[in-house]
């Protein structure tokens, strides 16, 4: 972080402080501030670090009772008399997954039938558990943690009250040893309500239209998920655009029992302040708690005060004991100590802090995606006093540095970050994606997690940005980012508004928890303030400037140059743009910005899922999603459509329009099939120019974040893969440009006139560290039958990457007669062995729109000149089958990760005498999620891909009934029993 950051932010904040904080400001009837009044107010940024062994004791999973009353109970006698609907549930879980998971009401996602679950935050819910008093407990401190509560809680043990609690993102955490029954089993009661408990938003659907067919928004009262006064809760997950009819609530996250002894380790920190040759600097920081807790300490007073004024002894500063040391252990992935150092310490009664400086011989580096292993540590720490082990921690973590210098191109901005990224003294192009939460209503187990990020691995992405409308991530998230390579651009939970309203304390309490829980991740390499806001609000200065201040005391990272800092996104020159124009202005409109942060184009996903989730009456004049009226036909289909209206529908059907006919001229035409697989191949079309474009225009532009990896409930949308994990046409699109050697052509526009000059221009993008030499780049252009009309070859060199290497090899003259029609242009890059490296294929298009002058200028010199709509032609899928080819598959191996998930590899072999284009394979017979190697492929003739297909079994019963199914748009698919098959 830079120490303007700290400075500016951090006087603005000292300004808008009060003598008491917001929460108590609030006034008590207001129906946000339910517990103005109340007595132990539990929410404190100390977040209690989990224990492992018998020190540890997990409260999530089964077990749990579920009900539900109409208003909040006075005491559990009440409860007793007056709950509702009891029944058995696990957590972590919302309430509407808790209700789905029981067979209480239908998938939320079908059809409509989130209908039924709009009940759920308009009641009192109420969780209850026993459990057993640990022997360990005796003599020691007992924290009863919650890890996420959305949103309201109030906590019983026993029947006593311990307290209560607001914020999703960690706590309340209380030491509950006073209230354990010394025998026998203990009762939990856990009260939860919404963050919308008393100011229920009106009905999404119930509000009118106007006269463009688009909901009056304006006109809705209640909770406002981009205004949401004191609730500390992302509007993606409350009812904001496009998940209108959800509001999630429940208990999200785990609930924890960790016994710790009066003397006890906590909130260890470590950090890589430099590498050298052979050996790693780093810092340990821990801190060393006697004769107390965490809990019994305040981070500062809430009301004007010296913070730090004290006469005779200073407080904190008695001698505890004299003969305790600390064991300090990494030990690596193959069980190897690398480092092990016991540390003598003279403790005080309260907290001392070990601040260790540590040598770390040959390390091991964590290295992002493409970059290197993704080593892991284990450090150890194990707190003695007179050589007795009484405490100790365990955490993972990753030997690493991150710098950033300028960006190459003119700054032209008061606010200016440095863009290029440096890990392990290693420049890269960042390679990253946008991730919303990963459910709507808040299902984070750790396998749907690993499925997305495995496939976001494959595709090549380096780091992934947590938006700022969604979460603060799970362990599981970073857990596995870690393992992947995967660095993380953590937003904290603003989006699109300002904050005057959030309580300080509990706000600060939310930060701090969650800064100590992320910081020894070592994938974890950006915070942001937030999303698409002005920090420099006076509504929002506040909220910045207490995550300034605390990412100054809690992670030093930021200052030191190990973890990066910027306050919004966009600005300091890094930029969000949705434009609807040909995507090969991106090297022009955008060719001094040094990051994309965001940018996209909407896609349908694949028509499978429609089939599944919608009522198939409703796949009729789907080519007139524009039209005012089609949402009254067509109920199912919109609700599944983020953000429904119909001035949003053109962008994406205009692109869909040149792959095929979107006109409904033809009976049944287009059918979901045709439009899911046309508007997919328009956005991948439209992916794969502007990612060549940006990666193109290094060392100017450092980074490219598209918009988004994957939706969070199933939904029409920009997105690379759909809800249930499948993979669409964008996400391969973009994976090719995602390569670590990548040609491309360096296009100047995709609509063309007859007798124009087409520039043929080359870019290769090179990652490797290591130089590429006797390269042969090919260029071949065919007409829209595949008969050649032009090729030429270049030798090429890549120099040590990150690198991007032009040439131009000359122009062809598109024919006079050439009107109405693509053509393609195929790009290759082929080694001395003659074995492909990189391939790249485009079918720009003659078309007569250009015969008008008017259209022909704007298109030329207008970077928003909307994208045109083809309504009689070229389609060019229908092109593509005229010439046909064929293919062969074979099933090399068919092996079993589980039971919910395999590894099939297989060939396809282009047999014909045509090009195979737009080549896939599929898994037909039974419900699927899959991810291919290699998908929507040119296949030349005669040529041969390898695919590895990872297939996630939805319906596991029905898995015998698969097919591997091999298509392309001008070959009769081909088709083999998976069952059936041999492994080779």
């Amino acid at each position: 972080m830079k120490n303007r950051h700290i400075s500016l932010l951090f006087l603005i904040t000292l300004w808008h402080l009060t003598s008491v904080s917001a929460q108590d400001t609030t006034p008590a009837s207001a129906p946000d501030n339910p517990f103005a009044d109340a007595k132990n107010k539990l929410w404190q940024p100390y977040r209690i670090t989990p224990r492992t062994g018998a020190q540890h004791i997990e409260l999530s999973g089964s077990g749990w009772e579920l009900s539900h009353t109409d208003q909040p109970v006075s005491d559990l006698g009440e409860l007793q008399s007056q709950k509702k609907e009891p029944f058995q549930t696990s957590i972590p879980n919302s309430v509407h997954w808790s209700y789905f998971k029981a067979g209480k009401l239908p998938h939320p996602y079908y059809h409509k039938n989130s209908d039924q679950y709009k009940f759920m935050d308009e009641k009192v819910w109420y969780y209850k558990k026993s459990f057993p008093t640990p022997a360990s407990a005796a003599g020691n401190n007992a924290f009863l943690c919650f890890d996420g509560i959305d949103y309201f809680s109030k906590i019983w043990l026993n029947g006593t009250v311990l307290g209560v609690h607001e914020g999703m993102f960690g706590g309340p955490s209380v030491e509950i040893s006073k209230f354990l029954k010394p025998s026998g089993d203990n009762e939990l009661v856990v009260e939860v309500r919404a963050g919308d408990w008393g100011n229920k938003a009106t009905d999404y659907e119930s509000l009118p239209r106007n006269s463009n067919g688009e909901f009056m928004i304006s006109q809705r009262k209640g909770y406002n998920p981009r205004a949401t006064g004191r609730i500390i809760k992302p509007w993606v997950i409350s009812g904001g655009s496009g998940c209108e009819m959800f509001f999630s609530v429940g208990m999200w996250q785990g609930v924890r029992l960790e016994i710790v002894p009066p003397y006890h380790l906590e909130r260890p920190y470590l950090t890589t302040t430099a590498l050298a040759k052979d050996k790693a600097h780093l810092h340990l920081s821990c801190e060393v708690l006697a004769e107390t807790h965490s809990l019994n300490y305040q981070l500062h007073p809430w009301n004007n005060s010296q913070v730090h004024h004290y006469d005779g002894r200073v407080p904190g500063t008695s001698p505890a004991s004299k003969n305790a040391s600390v064991l300090i252990e990494l030990v690596d992935n193959t069980g190897k100590t690398a480092l092990s150092l016991e540390k003598p310490m003279t403790l005080f009664k309260g907290r001392t802090w070990l601040e260790e400086d540590l040598t770390l011989p040959n390390p091991k580096l964590w290295n992002p995606n493409g970059l290197g292993e993704t080593h892991l540590y284990q450090v150890r720490l194990s707190l003695k006093q007179d050589g007795k082990l009484i405490d100790n921690l365990s955490f993972m973590t990753g030997i690493r540095t991150i710098d950033r210098i300028r960006t190459a191109g003119p700054r032209y901005d008061d606010r200016w970050e440095n863009w290029q990224f440096i890990v392990n003294g290693k420049k890269l192009f960042v390679k990253g994606m946008n991730f919303t939460p990963q459910d709507v209503l808040l299902e984070t187990s750790e396998d749907r997690y690993r499925w997305t990020l495995e496939a976001a691995k494959k595709m090549g992405v380096q780091l992934i940005r947590i938006w700022g409308g969604g979460l603060i991530e799970t362990e599981h998230f970073y857990t596995i980012c870690n393992e992947l390579g995967i660095m993380v651009w953590q937003d904290f939970p603003i989006g699109n508004q300002d904050t005057p309203g959030y309580p300080q304390d509990i706000w600060e309490a939310q930060v701090v928890q969650n800064i100590v829980r992320l910081r020894n991740h070592p994938s974890l390499a950006v915070w942001c303030g937030g999303n698409e806001f002005n920090p420099y609000s006076l509504g929002n200065a506040t909220s910045l400037g207490i995550i300034e201040r605390n990412l100054d005391i809690f992670d030093r990272s930021v200052a030191t140059g190990g973890r990066l800092y910027v306050r919004t996104t966009p600005d300091d020159g890094s930029i969000h743009t949705y434009p609807d124009m040909d995507p090969s202005w991106y090297s022009t409109s955008y060719r001094y910005e040094p990051w994309i942060s965001e940018t996209g184009m909407h896609s349908m996903p694949e028509a499978g899922l429609f089939y599944e989730l919608v009522d198939n009456k409703e796949f009729t004049d789907l080519g007139k999603m524009w039209d005012k009226n089609f949402y009254k036909t067509h109920p199912e289909f919109i609700h599944h459509f983020t953000e429904y209206g119909p001035s949003r529908v053109p962008r994406m059907l205009s692109r869909a329009s040149h792959v095929a006919d979107m006109t409904g001229s033809r009976p049944g035409e287009p059918s979901i099939e045709t439009i899911t697989e046309a508007s997919q191949v328009g956005a991948g079309e439209f992916y794969q120019v502007l990612s060549e474009k940006m990666q193109g225009n290094y060392p100017v532009t450092a980074g490219l974040m598209p918009w988004v990896f994957k939706r969070h409930w199933p939904v029409i949308a920009i997105q690379m893969m759909d809800w249930f994990g499948h993979a669409g046409a964008p996400y391969y699109f973009l994976k090719r440009t995602y390569e670590p050697t990548h040609i491309a052509l360096d296009i100047d526009r995709l609509l063309w006139s007859a007798g124009d000059l087409f520039p043929v221009k080359l870019s290769v993008t090179h990652a490797s560290e290591q130089p590429l030499g006797n390269l042969k780049a090919t260029v071949r252009i065919l007409d829209q039958s595949f008969k050649p009309l032009w090729q030429k070859e270049k030798v090429v060199s890549l120099p040590v990457g990150p690198s991007v290497v032009k040439a131009e090899l000359g122009t062809w003259t598109l024919p006079v007669a050439y009107r109405d029609r693509f053509f393609f242009v195929v790009t290759q890059l082929t080694d001395a062995k003659g074995q492909l490296v990189s391939r790249s294929v485009y079918w720009p298009r003659s078309t007569s729109k250009l015969d008008d002058a008017a259209f022909r200028q704007r298109y030329l010199t207008e970077p928003l000149t909307p994208w045109p709509t083809f309504e009689n032609g070229p389609f060019l899928k229908p092109t593509v089958a005229a010439t046909p080819t064929t293919l062969a598959l074979v099933v090399l191996e068919n092996k079993t990760i589980r039971d919910t998930e395999s590894q099939i590899t297989v060939q396809v072999r282009n047999t014909g005498p045509m090009p195979a284009f737009m080549t896939t394979v599929d898994i037909a017979g039974t419900k699927r999620a899959l991810v291919a190697s290699h998908d929507f492929e040119w296949l030349a003739p005669g040529e041969t891909k390898t695919i590895a297909l990872s297939v996630r079994w939805r319906e596991p019963a029905t898995k015998a009934n698969a097919r591997i199914v091999a298509n392309a748009w001008n070959a009769t698919p081909v088709q083999t029993v998976l069952a059936n098959s041999q492994p080779h």
